[in-house]
């Protein structure tokens, strides 16, 4: 006997913690990822402690203290981290078809009766109260609570994994726009630069024009430059705001919140090591969390197929009722009153419903199949031409610096031939328009290169790398 009784005790005790604290299964806080492979242990980010860094307002952020700041702060991670934990306790209220259920009913009755026989009629009360105990537990189910139970700890895993998928896509949310921020910076000193090289060519225009050495139409060429190119730096600081405040909205902070960014380095390596396509889609096949999230969805549909072809089967159930009842007089009964009932369920016909629920569950699992192989289709598309970007990043990085050189010569070149007389002013208007188009290829190819490597990333699932250090929910 003891050896159906240890078992038994250990499941119900398995089931009892999981049952009674179903968060322990769910991530601890929104800035938080899920490991299944560490039990219920939580990852959380280093900055945690903090909504924000006290040098928030005073110094510059980099990039991975903004990552933090809006981890804690972002709307979606609290969305994902809420869905994960009414998962969670689904999950709970699942297993509670495992355990009896206990209820308690006290009642107190009195009643009015009359009594015909020879002679006027007589009345008569009685009252009866007492509390009454019962206890009901299912026996057997072939199975059917095991499959719910299945299915909703499947599904948990579905929102904890598509928690995890959100954290990740706010990690490359905030890479993106922080190099769009900065980005638009860059444009913004670049105009800045070219505003003062069409001041430049205006200057030597009306200077050589003073000199009668120019033609009128040389100086409004300049100034025409001039003016589109002050226009386009004007334009250009709405650019940056635009840029801030979308930078803002990804830390969850308002758009009128003012604070710095550290500027991107001033030397970048164009020279990554790359594995081979193959091996980042192995990676990623891993690591992805919207691929893991994919697989548990479909076997949690595939345990709702099981539990629909076994909702026909018969359901054996007890029920035990205990109480003790006092009469009117001081009369009780003499011992406790008890019945045990067992009841055999066996549902034979409900008009083709169970036939139509497997079909249901089974055109389920056909959709999360699909959207499984959907996501694994897209996740190859993502790492092929994420690894083609970063060397097309890369490529573009070295080409871009020696274009800025050679189109900063050029300039040069140009105006100092122009002040000599040796060429037009076309030359110069020529040259200062390749000058800015290679200040602005040059921060644009900065900012592919970073979210190059975001993305290349973000597709092998490795934004979110595990820290030393991890925390549990208490």
């Amino acid at each position: 006997m003891k050896k159906y009784i240890y078992p038994l005790t250990a499941l119900l005790g398995s089931c009892a913690h999981q049952a009674s604290d179903p968060y322990s299964f769910a991530p601890c806080n929104p800035y938080s990822t899920w490991s299944p492979q560490r039990g219920s242990q939580l990852v959380s980010s280093q900055f945690c402690q903090t909504i924000l860094p006290s040098t928030f307002q005073s110094e510059e952020l980099s990039v991975a203290e903004l990552i933090d700041i809006a981890l804690q702060n972002n709307p979606l991670t609290k969305q994902t981290w809420g869905q994960a934990r009414a998962a969670a306790a689904q999950y709970g209220q699942s297993l509670s078809a495992f355990f009896p259920t206990i209820a308690f009913n006290g009642s107190y009755a009195r009643a009015k009766g009359t009594f015909i026989q020879e002679g006027p009629p007589t009345d008569f009360f009685t009252t009866q109260a007492g509390p009454d105990l019962t206890l009901t537990y299912t026996l057997f189910d072939f199975g059917q609570r095991t499959s719910a139970a299945t299915a909703a700890r499947e599904a948990l895993f579905f929102a904890d994994l598509n928690h995890n998928q959100e954290i990740q896509t706010v990690i490359q949310t905030v890479m993106d726009d922080t190099y769009n921020y900065l980005y638009q910076l860059a444009l913004l000193h670049s105009d800045g630069a070219n505003l003062e090289n069409a001041q430049i060519s205006l200057d030597a225009a009306n200077v050589r024009f003073s000199l009668g050495l120019a033609a009128l139409g040389d100086v409004a060429q300049a100034r025409t430059q001039y003016l589109q190119n002050k226009i386009r730096l004007t334009t250009q600081k709405q650019n940056v705001e635009n840029a801030f405040a979308t930078l803002a909205v990804d830390l969850g902070l308002p758009a009128n919140v003012r604070f710095k960014v550290q500027p991107l380095p001033e030397q970048i390596s164009e020279g990554p090591l790359l594995e081979s396509i193959d091996q980042l889609v192995a990676r990623a096949q891993i690591q992805r969390q919207d691929f893991l999230a994919s697989q548990a969805n479909v076997k949690s549909k595939e345990a709702l197929v099981l539990n629909a072809k076994r909702a026909v089967y018969p359901v054996l159930n007890t029920s035990l009722d205990i109480g003790h009842y006092w009469f009117d007089g001081g009369q009780q009964e003499k011992d406790i009153h008890w019945s045990a009932i067992f009841n055999l369920t066996f549902p034979f016909f409900q008009g083709f419903y169970y036939k139509n629920a497997v079909r249901a569950a089974e055109s389920n699992l056909s959709v999360s199949q699909a959207q499984m192989l959907q996501t694994e289709l897209q996740i190859i598309q993502n790492v092929t031409t994420s690894h083609m970007g970063v060397k097309t990043a890369a490529q573009n990085l070295a080409d871009s610096e020696e274009y800025l050189n050679a189109a900063q010569i050029e300039f040069d070149i140009a105006i100092a031939s122009y002040r000599a007389g040796t060429r037009t002013i076309l030359d110069c208007m020529s040259a200062q328009s390749s000058l800015a188009d290679a200040r602005t290829k040059k921060a644009g190819s900065q900012k592919d290169w970073f979210i190059s490597l975001a993305s290349i990333a973000y597709a092998a699932g490795s934004l979110c790398a595990v820290p030393n250090k991890e925390h549990r929910c208490d």
